[in-house]
């Protein structure tokens, strides 16, 4: 499911590929491309599902990594002391095996 965020940036995408393509005349008027019309013109993937599949790409490379390298530190490290009260954020790596689930 697309979080807000990506929902955002899917829509500006379509606005931009809308610009660049410009407006279709119709029956004598002009109006813009529908969306699956763009999707069908501009026949690359989207820009968060692309997002995705690179964070994947780099998860695969520092795990790879030797342990003593600073990339691999940070993704497998963990920060001591008390966490606030509440829910607790999404982590990144668990948004990683989600997506890498879904594909």
């Amino acid at each position: 499911m697309l979080q807000p965020a990506e929902k955002i940036l899917n829509a500006f995408e379509r606005k931009i590929v809308n610009k660049i393509c410009g407006p279709v005349l119709v029956n004598g008027q002009w109006q813009n491309r529908q969306n699956h019309k763009i999707y069908n013109l501009y026949k690359d993937m989207e820009i968060t599902r692309n997002v995705r599949l690179r964070g994947l790409q780099w998860v695969g490379h520092v795990m790879r990594v030797k342990v003593e390298r600073v990339p691999k530190k940070a993704l497998e490290g963990y920060i001591e002391g008390r966490r606030p009260v509440g829910r607790p954020r999404g982590r990144w790596l668990n948004a990683m095996d989600r997506d890498a689930r879904g594909c």
